[in-house]
């Protein structure tokens, strides 16, 4: 079966976490020699040789955890086609490294829904800092069989943007018709041949 049209989820601000890959090392680099320095001027082990080392272990470990995050959730491309009777899902980095894939059997999806976003306990554009602890993956396919799978990963959940909102709504949109428009064909495609095999 020739392969549609791709539904790729366009609304991740891709530069936005790229440049942090690259200026988050040196960061790190630079803030583990100052900290190196302020430890070497204690003399033993106290409180402020313990309060600095604590500091240096959360400062990597948010480092560490924010790029990972991004390497695994923001900087992918992700995309949907229906290929075989099945929707095929991929999250593919630098074009070659499939990081996730799914294969739905199209007559087995039951709803697609658009989990919305999310609602943000301040009022404050810190909050976006969040999404490299927690990716948000906005749309859960459901399918008879019982099986739940979560797509599209939504890079500003918090609704700060209303625009890029619209853009994930339409790209929501976009994916639901082409299942149903699938769905649809196959159905059709089924009926005919059964009454055709009455016939006989």
């Amino acid at each position: 079966m020739k392969k549609m049209k791709k539904v790729k989820n366009d609304s991740q601000p891709f530069i936005s976490y790229i440049i942090p890959i690259f200026v988050l090392p040196i960061l790190a680099s630079f803030v583990g020699l100052v900290f190196y320095g302020i430890l070497s001027s204690f003399d033993g082990f106290n409180f402020g040789s313990i309060y600095g080392i604590l500091l240096s272990v959360i400062f990597f470990y948010v480092i560490i955890r924010g790029m990972k995050n991004a390497i695994l959730y923001f900087i992918p491309r992700e995309e949907c086609y229906v290929e075989d009777e099945n929707l095929i899902y991929r999250r593919i980095f630098l074009f070659k490294f499939i990081f996730k894939e799914l294969r739905i059997p199209l007559l087995d999806i039951k709803n697609i829904i658009d989990k919305g976003s999310k609602i943000p306990k301040a009022s404050t554009r810190s909050l976006v800092l969040a999404t490299f602890f927690t990716p948000y993956e906005r749309i859960v396919i459901e399918t008879k069989s019982g099986k739940e799978y979560k797509i599209f990963v939504d890079a500003d959940p918090y609704t700060f943007r209303n625009d890029d909102d619209n853009k994930f709504i339409r790209t929501y949109n976009k994916l639901k018709e082409m299942v149903i428009e699938e769905q649809n064909k196959l159905s059709l495609r089924s009926n005919f041949y059964d009454n055709y095999n009455r016939k006989r």
